[in-house]
C-alpha cells in the first residue's frame, strides 16, 4: 500500500468510527432513553392496563402502610 492509500484508508475509517460513535451517543442519550421508556410503558399499559392499575394500587397501599408504621412506631 502506498502512503496515499493508507492515508485514504485511515480517513475513511476515522469517518466511519465517528459516525458510529455519534449513533451510539444518540441511542444512549437520556432524551432517547426516556422516549423509549415512555413508549414501552405506554404500549405495555395499552396491552394490559389491569396489571398496571394493580401495581399502582399496591404501591400506594405499601406507601401508606410504611408512613403509618413510621408515624406510629415507638422508636
Amino acid at each position: 500500500m502506498s502512503r496515499r492509500e493508507v492515508r485514504d484508508f485511515v480517513t475513511v475509517t476515522r469517518d466511519d468510527l465517528g459516525a458510529t460513535l455519534d449513533e451510539i451517543e444518540h441511542r444512549v442519550s437520556p432524551k432517547e432513553l426516556s422516549k423509549q421508556a415512555i413508549h414501552w410503558v405506554s404500549t405495555s399499559y395499552d396491552r394490559n392496563p389491569g396489571r398496571w392499575l394493580l401495581g399502582i394500587a399496591l404501591g400506594a397501599v405499601a406507601s401508606v402502610a410504611a408512613i403509618l408504621w413510621a408515624v406510629t412506631s415507638d422508636d
